[in-house]
């Protein structure tokens, strides 16, 4: 049904759904009142690095995993 557009069901329900929780909360931070710009950029920094870290962490497992198993 979806797939016209060139996305698998997968992403749309990983971009869409599981997503909106972070969409809403965002929309809160910078549309809400009373708006405060100082604190709604410090929580999209603080979602920021806990991205960066995750994905960090994830890489220096994987290369762990390489170097221990595949050479």
């Amino acid at each position: 049904m979806l797939e016209w557009i060139g996305l698998p069901i997968g992403r749309w329900l990983f971009l869409g759904i599981i997503l909106l929780p972070i969409y809403s909360m965002l929309l809160a931070w910078f549309l809400g009142k009373p708006r405060n710009f100082r604190l709604a950029l410090r929580g999209v920094a603080y979602l920021l690095g806990m991205i960066v870290l995750l994905w960090g962490g994830l890489f220096a497992l994987s290369m762990v995993m390489r170097f221990v198993f595949f050479q």
